[in-house]
């Protein structure tokens, strides 16, 4: 799996605390953003783009999770 560049990390980071994200929370959703990254790339496809996500929920969906692990990258 990709590492998440360093200053994005840090820009993650402040816009976790922004938005009060509570600080045993902040595990899974850096989780998220690596597992999204790594997908990202994996496919070429643009990390910035919105019609990125959809295609990475429709991965999660195609290897069975559920959808409310589907909803937790949302």
């Amino acid at each position: 799996m990709l590492a998440i560049p360093p200053e994005l990390g840090r820009l993650y980071d402040t816009l976790l605390e922004r938005k009060a994200v509570a600080v045993e929370q902040r595990p899974h959703y850096k989780k998220w953003l690596r597992y999204y990254w790594d997908f990202c790339h994996k496919y070429a496809l643009e990390p910035t783009d919105r019609q990125s996500f959809p295609a990475f929920h429709d991965k999660l969906r195609a290897k069975n999770q559920s959808e409310s692990q589907r909803q937790q990258p949302a």
